[in-house]
């Protein structure tokens, strides 16, 4: 039992602080409010969910192992990254009704797969967490499950900070001035994994 608190106050903890998934979270409930972004919460947990699988099924000893896929991975995840703090930015000066979606469920695993935090946070999970006194399968559900439901929450209340700051921020003055520094920490957070 003191396992499981402690693996659910380090997914706490891991899942959150600030990102670049948090950061989108937060910008999706400033400008579609908490209901529309229900979709991105759930698809970052279950996009957690499928990395604690694949890293306990050896993807995280291969990109230990061969440090070129760390890289590639590095690499690919600060791309899209920048390209998402550009459409954060870009957004800034439209209203609600005008801008495209929130991200889908769909979308939001994915966006996992290509979040370096979200890789750095499961291997150090799986690595700390992965009980080898249980069966490998009965182990990986337990950590996959109380992962899963700690990220809906911290997930959870990231778009809700975001929906409570769209229902005082109105003017589109002031969404730039959001949306300019959600881009910087998108950004901010890009070079610190390069530091």
């Amino acid at each position: 039992m003191s396992e499981l608190v402690a693996l659910a106050t380090f997914g706490f903890v891991g899942s959150v602080s600030p990102g670049p998934n948090n950061t989108v979270l937060w910008a999706s409930g400033l400008r579609f409010g908490f209901r529309r972004t229900i979709p991105h919460v759930l698809g970052t947990a279950l996009g957690i969910g499928a990395l604690v699988v694949g890293v306990a099924a050896g993807i995280g000893a291969l990109l230990e192992a061969v440090p070129l896929a760390e890289l590639v991975l590095k690499v690919v995840g600060s791309v899209y990254l920048l390209y998402v703090a550009y459409l954060v930015l870009g957004s800034g000066g439209i209203g609600r009704t005008e801008v495209s979606n929130p991200l889908s469920l769909w979308q939001a695993i994915v966006f996992q797969c290509v979040n370096p935090k979200a890789w750095i946070f499961v291997i150090a999970a799986v690595g700390t967490f992965l009980s080898p006194d249980l069966r490998w399968l009965l182990g990986v559900s337990l950590l996959t499950g109380t992962l899963t439901v700690v990220v809906v929450a911290s997930s959870s209340i990231w778009a809700a900070g975001g929906a409570a700051l769209g229902r005082v921020v109105d003017d589109e003055r002031m969404r730039r001035v959001v949306s300019v520094g959600l881009a910087a920490l998108l950004v901010a957070s890009v070079a610190l994994l390069w530091a």
